[in-house]
């Protein structure tokens, strides 16, 4: 028998087959484990799904937390600077890093926006027209190759 013989036989045969049944008590369990997601609490759900003003109150809390802790960081600086100088030397080297950092940052956004920013909008425009040509390739692929043509 040749292997083309061999592949028709076995897809006839197959095509032939009952479609496999799911088990009795799937859906029950899935309608149980989807009433179990509705009903957790609001907190325990994304934040967007929150009540507006536990929305508010959460981005205030968070407001309130990062300006004590920029209020309150210079002060613990220089407590621990006079308590301890050999503790001083690498706060400095902390404050060193982070103006590196911020070199490092302003030089990459000069970078971006004299060289990439203004063929950005090309670039992506390339890649959305290749998507789309990979999408049209894949469909005629699968069209041929799988016999659906």
């Amino acid at each position: 028998m040749r292997p083309v013989d061999l592949e028709r036989l076995v897809d006839r045969n197959l095509k032939l087959l009952p479609m496999p049944r799911a088990p009795h008590t799937l859906l029950p369990r899935v309608l149980m484990a989807v009433h179990a997601w509705a009903r957790r609490p609001w907190y325990a759900r994304a934040w967007l799904t929150w009540p507006v003003a536990w929305q508010v109150g959460s981005v205030a809390v968070l407001i309130l937390i990062v300006a004590a802790t920029a209020m309150v960081l210079p002060v613990v600086r220089a407590a621990v600077a006079s308590l301890a100088p050999s503790v001083g030397a690498p706060l400095d080297d902390v404050a060193a890093f982070a103006k590196q950092a911020e070199l490092t940052t302003s030089a990459a956004f000069v970078i971006w926006r004299l060289l990439v920013a203004p063929v950005a909008a090309y670039a992506l425009g390339l890649l959305v027209l290749l998507c789309l040509v990979c999408a049209a390739f894949a469909t005629a692929v699968n069209h041929l190759a799988f016999g659906k043509a």
